[in-house]
């Protein structure tokens, strides 16, 4: 599939990456912030800045999670604070 520039600002989730010397871990969620020649570059949330190959690296593109807080105004916690 071909994206285009309606994906930026969306997240996106790897789940492999078998052709790059130094690829990103499996499992590592960014934003994409630009597209073109069949790479979508992605700002990774570890800190690197590199893009997956349409038709080479497996990945889902997802919208982005809602920040805003519940219309009770609470925070709920899982596991331990």
């Amino acid at each position: 599939m071909k994206y285009g520039e309606e994906i930026i600002g969306k997240r996106i989730r790897l789940i492999s990456m078998d052709n790059d010397p130094n690829p990103i871990e499996s499992g590592s969620v960014g934003t994409i912030y630009h597209i073109g020649g069949g790479v979508i570059n992605v700002r990774w949330d570890n800190g690197r800045t590199l893009g997956v190959v349409e038709g080479e690296d497996i990945f889902e593109i997802f919208d982005p999670i809602d920040t805003q807080l519940p219309p009770n105004n609470f925070l709920v916690f899982s596991g331990n604070i």
